[in-house]
C-alpha cells in the first residue's frame, strides 16, 4: 500500500518591476538653467519578484510642463544589467539601466520645465504582465498613496525664470 508519489511544494510566481528615472543637466556653456542644456536621463528597472522577466520593455512620456508633448534626442537605450542579462530579460532582483537625453527648448523654458515618466513593463514564465511607472528618487516630496514604497512621481526639470531685459539709448548732435 505505499502509492510512492512525490513531495512536490508548489511555489507560487510572485512577479514584480520597479523603474526608476533620474535627470542630470549638462550646461552648455552659458552658465545658465534653459534653452540649449541638455537632460541626461538614467533610468533603472529592477526585477523585485521572484521569477525571471521576459519581453521587458520601456514606454517613455516626455512633456513641457503645459502638457505638449516631446520627443527624446536619443534613447531610452538599453545600457547595461548587473547580472549580465541582454536587453529585455531580467534575472530576480537584477537591474537594468537605460540612457535618454533631451535637449531644452525656449518653448520648455516658456512653458516653466519638462516632466518626463517612463512606463516599464515584463512577463512572468507564466505570462503575467507586471509593470511599473517610474519614480524619481531624487524628489524628497514624494507621496506614497498605497505605501509600497514606490511613489510613481514624475521627473521634473523645473526652469525658473529669469525675465531681463536691457535698454540702451545713444544720441548724437
Amino acid at each position: 500500500g505505499d502509492p510512492d508519489d512525490p513531495t512536490d511544494t508548489t511555489i507560487p510566481e510572485a512577479p514584480s518591476i520597479l523603474a526608476e528615472k533620474s535627470a542630470t543637466i549638462t550646461d552648455n556653456g552659458d552658465g545658465v538653467l534653459g534653452a540649449g542644456d541638455v537632460i541626461n536621463y538614467t533610468i533603472t528597472v529592477e526585477n523585485t519578484g521572484n521569477v525571471t522577466l521576459t519581453g521587458v520593455g520601456l514606454v517613455d512620456t516626455l512633456t513641457d510642463f503645459n502638457g505638449t508633448v516631446l520627443t527624446l534626442d536619443s534613447g531610452p537605450t538599453f545600457d547595461s544589467a548587473d547580472q549580465g542579462s541582454l536587453e529585455g530579460t531580467l534575472l530576480v532582483d537584477e537591474i537594468a539601466t537605460y540612457l535618454a537625453s533631451y535637449t531644452i527648448t525656449q518653448d520648455d523654458v516658456d512653458a516653466g520645465g519638462v516632466s518626463n515618466t517612463v512606463l516599464a513593463d515584463g512577463d512572468s514564465p507564466a505570462g503575467t504582465n507586471v509593470d511599473d511607472d517610474s519614480d524619481d528618487p531624487n524628489d524628497t516630496e514624494d507621496v506614497d498613496p498605497d505605501g509600497d514604497g514606490d511613489p510613481d512621481d514624475p521627473t521634473d526639470t523645473t526652469i525658473p525664470e529669469a525675465p531681463s531685459i536691457l535698454a540702451e539709448k545713444s544720441a548724437t548732435i
